[in-house]
């Protein structure tokens, strides 16, 4: 009976594993979308200003939640770096409870994709945002709402056609 019982358990997970897979988890649901993204107000490294909601105005924009310590936020990292040379929309970084010191490094080593980086030492930025984990984006159209979220790294190709068919989307 206990044999039947384990073997039964074991199907019922391996199915809800396999249904699992099947669903693309880069793509969240966040009840953020279709929502003004929330208030703001970080230090900006290296600039003595600050990110605040009046930097996110008139403009399409991509907010990255990221960090130094984070692999996959290398593994998306070119993609930001040719999506800024495009000029298809301005970049936005809020570094997520990271070091300055490492920060500073690994921008120097792949590169700034960011127009301005926030910095969320204390991880209250991303609370507000709903922040599953880094790296995070986050595409807001010219009101300051949320359309569209992508929680992960922007690697897959076709994450990265969903993402700039929104981008242009927006732009019309």
């Amino acid at each position: 009976m206990k044999y039947n019982f384990f073997i039964i358990l074991i199907i019922f997970i391996f199915i809800i594993f396999f249904i699992g897979l099947k669903k693309n988890n880069n793509q969240l649901n966040s009840k953020f979308i279709n929502q003004p993204f929330p208030e703001i107000d970080l230090v900006v490294f290296n600039k003595n200003t600050k990110l605040t909601n009046k930097n996110f105005k008139n403009e399409i924009i991509l907010v990255n939640f990221f960090a130094s310590w984070c692999v996959p936020c290398i593994a998306e990292h070119n993609f930001l770096l040719d999506l800024q040379k495009q000029k298809k929309i301005k970049i936005y970084g809020i570094n997520y409870k990271d070091n300055p010191i490492n920060l500073k490094k690994w921008l120097e080593k792949l590169g700034n994709p960011y127009s301005l980086i926030g910095i969320d030492d204390s991880g209250f930025a991303g609370i507000e945002w709903g922040l599953s984990g880094v790296p995070e984006s986050f595409l807001i159209d010219k009101t300051g709402i949320i359309r569209y979220k992508v929680a992960g790294p922007i690697i897959d190709k076709k994450q990265i056609e969903i993402l700039i068919a929104k981008i242009e989307e927006l732009k019309k």
